[in-house]
């Protein structure tokens, strides 16, 4: 466990500062974007698009710093939503299923945004991440064209070692991730098969 552990804490610095130092590059072209007095109608364009690009990268930011970096609050449905902006486009969260007031333990709700992102990356032409249940047994389940976990999930959210090693080689970091930082913080992932979508991707649970 102390391997694993190290690892996680080398990613929580790194992570940290390196979305400290872009955000401090974010800010500055926000700055540089309204210090232009008096522009003309093609640079107001310009600048509008730029900000809007700057203002995603900024949501993007936020949501690998509170994911990546170290366990922080509790943290709110709604403002795991808010982060959830973060995700490509091309991917919707759906958590009608959920109480619209839950609160996710710090890291509980980490795990969760760490899921979202796993789930992202798992809907390579877009599609829904849906979430149901309750915050001490969630239910995380993806539809889309392509969608599918990464291979050698289930076996990572059972086997800490595996989970390290993938995450040594590189298969897939945000899954290796994910079932990491679920190993160190005692909190159960498993795999779910639903035995009527036999031909869909299987529903991951948190907690249980």
């Amino acid at each position: 466990m102390s391997g694993t552990y190290g690892a996680l804490r080398l990613i929580e610095l790194a992570s940290t500062r390196l979305c400290q130092d872009i955000s401090g590059l974010v800010a500055s072209l926000e700055c540089a974007l309204t210090a232009s007095e008096n522009p003309s109608a093609h640079e107001s364009n310009r600048q509008r698009s730029a900000s809007g690009s700057a203002q995603a990268l900024s949501i993007r930011l936020e949501l690998r710093r509170a994911a990546w970096g170290p366990d922080g609050e509790p943290m709110s449905l709604a403002h795991i939503r808010h982060l959830a902006r973060g995700l490509p486009d091309a991917v919707v969260i759906d958590v009608s299923a959920l109480d619209q007031t839950a609160v996710f333990a710090a890291a509980t709700g980490r795990i969760v945004l760490n899921l979202l992102l796993l789930a992202a990356d798992s809907l390579p032409a877009g599609g829904t991440i849906v979430l149901a249940g309750e915050p001490d047994d969630l239910f995380v389940r993806i539809t889309g064209q392509a969608a599918s976990w990464p291979i050698g999930t289930a076996v990572c959210l059972v086997d800490e070692t595996e989970a390290r090693s993938a995450l040594i080689d590189g298969r897939n970091l945000q899954m290796a991730l994910t079932a990491l930082l679920a190993h160190a913080a005692g909190i159960r992932l498993s795999v779910v098969m639903s035995p009527t979508a036999r031909n869909k991707p299987a529903i991951l649970r948190l907690g249980g």
